[in-house]
């Protein structure tokens, strides 16, 4: 069992204080390791395994309640039939962080039509932002071929027709002036 000690005492000072890791010897029915805070247990207390469910046990992943109330994740994987090793992650601030961003990223209301009606900008983003999610892009990593492909498509679509579009357009693909109208010059 001492092999896996170093492991079970890494994850648990990696992930402190999310994680407690347990390991409990099947025939004496203990805990015999023990790392982190998450429960009120300590090493020599009794295990509380039911037998007959560890023979069906190679690695189960379940939910359960702390005894402070809060939401853990549990994984156990049974060792060399010797040993059952529980690692409990506290999960409640994950819950909590999932709470808050839907709370964050729901919109209640649209924007209102009249205020935003020729916000050519707003329109051109949301040109982009299709035309990105339909080629399978992503901002972050477009090359020179796939700025001047949607320079293009800008391009056909009329985006240029606007008074300074084409310098809006070079700093937002972080292109320079003087290469949007030297793409503009080729595909015109």
């Amino acid at each position: 069992m001492q092999q896996y000690i170093p492991i079970c005492d890494a994850m648990v000072q990696l992930m402190h204080p999310l994680i407690e890791i347990v390991i409990h010897e099947i025939d004496s029915d203990k805990i015999i390791y023990l790392n982190g805070t998450l429960s009120a247990r300590k090493v020599g207390d009794p295990s509380l395994l039911e037998q007959e469910a560890l023979e069906e046990v190679s690695q189960i992943i379940y939910p359960k309640i702390n005894f402070d109330g809060k939401l853990i994740k549990s994984i156990s994987v049974l060792l060399e039939n010797k040993w059952l090793l529980c690692i409990n992650c506290d999960i409640s601030v994950f819950s909590k962080m999932q709470n808050i961003s839907e709370l964050l990223l729901s919109v209640a209301s649209s924007q209102p039509r009249s205020l935003f009606v020729n916000d050519w900008q707003e329109k051109l983003h949301l040109t982009i932002h299709d035309y990105l999610q339909k080629n399978n892009l992503s901002f972050e990593n477009l090359h020179s071929s796939d700025k001047k492909d949607l320079v293009k498509y800008l391009l056909a679509l009329g985006a240029f027709n606007e008074k300074k579009a084409a310098d809006y357009v070079a700093k937002i693909l972080d292109l320079g002036r003087a290469t949007v109208f030297k793409y503009l010059k080729e595909l015109r």
